[in-house]
């Protein structure tokens, strides 16, 4: 990931050099020079690069971005956030011990994910969507608005493993 982080500060360092040299020369040479097509040029030439070295997929931590199936783990993840972004994948909250009030957030944005939880824990999903879709396992929708869906085990001011599933031009699927 080193490789990325390089990359990014050289292509930003020198595209506000760049920037600044272009702003002096348009105005003190008496010619016309397009800046914003040169910076609008500039960063797809950076996209390129990137895409080149690193691959179109962008992968930290839990969250995933422009990536074909993917499977995220509760047990491997020290994070809070899941986040898949432009792309599909699952997300592996099974293990994830519920002794104590646990708190995850699950988030798919213009991505399809599924949640696949322990339905003989105490879960509680808070479930959000909007121009999307959130699917229970009791077949429960979300298609704009909230919802709740508790597994049989939740009991109110137990501990619990508390999730808070929202999809935005997207879909997630909660399975046992």
């Amino acid at each position: 990931m080193r490789m990325v982080s390089l990359i990014d500060a050289v292509f930003w360092g020198v595209l506000l050099i760049v920037l600044g040299v272009l702003l002096i020369v348009r105005r003190y040479v008496p010619f016309n020079l397009p800046v914003g097509r040169i910076i609008v040029a500039l960063f797809f030439v950076y996209l390129g690069v990137r895409v080149i070295l690193h691959g179109p997929a962008v992968r930290e931590k839990n969250t995933v971005v422009f990536a074909g199936e993917t499977t995220l783990s509760g047990s491997s993840g020290d994070g809070r956030d899941y986040n898949i972004i432009f792309g599909s994948g699952t997300i592996d909250l099974t293990d994830v011990s519920a002794a104590e009030d646990v708190r995850k957030d699950v988030n798919v944005i213009f991505g399809s994910a599924t949640l696949r939880v322990n339905a003989e824990a105490a879960v509680r999903v808070d479930m959000t969507s909007a121009f999307g879709t959130v699917e229970a396992p009791n077949g429960t929708t979300v298609a704009f608005g909230d919802r709740t869906w508790t597994s049989p085990s939740y009991r109110e001011g137990s501990p619990a493993l508390r999730i808070k599933a929202t999809a935005v031009f997207g879909r997630l699927v909660i399975r046992p």
